[in-house]
């Protein structure tokens, strides 16, 4: 689990890198609390977080929220856009038009894409949930295949 953990990070890490050296103007995405100016002064308006009243959590208990989110899409508990949503809010606590900005895709196709509407390409989905170091794979089909499969390698708990 630790690779997984690893690539979670380097995966999250490397977008955020990809936006910075990207970036056109000083006004666009930010994953910090405090956004600032161009010229270093703080702005009037903060990165939209999803909620002003959520308390932020720190790198273990993200890692946990994922991997228990993870777990839940992996063994049919949740959808895959109930999963990303949870992923986005619970994880890194951002509103849809931050979030599409820094995964390079519409507002529109993230709201589609976790309202499970809609039929996306591969390339669109592994765009969606690169942070979280997820891509579109195949499983098992059955629940009880994939935890044998996942007790055989000391996966579960």
């Amino acid at each position: 689990m630790s690779t997984k953990n690893s690539t979670l990070n380097e995966s999250a890490k490397a977008t955020v890198a990809r936006l910075k050296s990207s970036r056109t103007q000083p006004s666009q995405v930010q994953l910090d609390d405090k956004a600032v100016a161009g010229n270093g002064t703080p702005k009037s308006r903060s990165v939209q977080r999803v909620s002003k009243n959520k308390t932020s959590v720190n790198a273990a208990e993200r890692k946990n929220v994922a991997n228990q989110i993870i777990k839940q899409l992996l063994f049919g508990e949740l959808t895959q856009g109930q999963a990303l949503k949870a992923l986005r809010i619970n994880v890194l606590g951002l509103k849809q038009d931050v979030y599409a900005k820094l995964v390079d895709i519409s507002r529109k196709t993230l709201s589609d894409i976790e309202n499970d509407r809609g039929s996306y390409k591969t390339d669109i989905l592994n765009k969606a949930f690169k942070p979280f170091g997820l891509k579109v794979g195949l499983l098992p089909s059955s629940t009880n295949a994939l935890r044998s499969l996942l007790q055989s390698h000391g996966a579960t708990d």
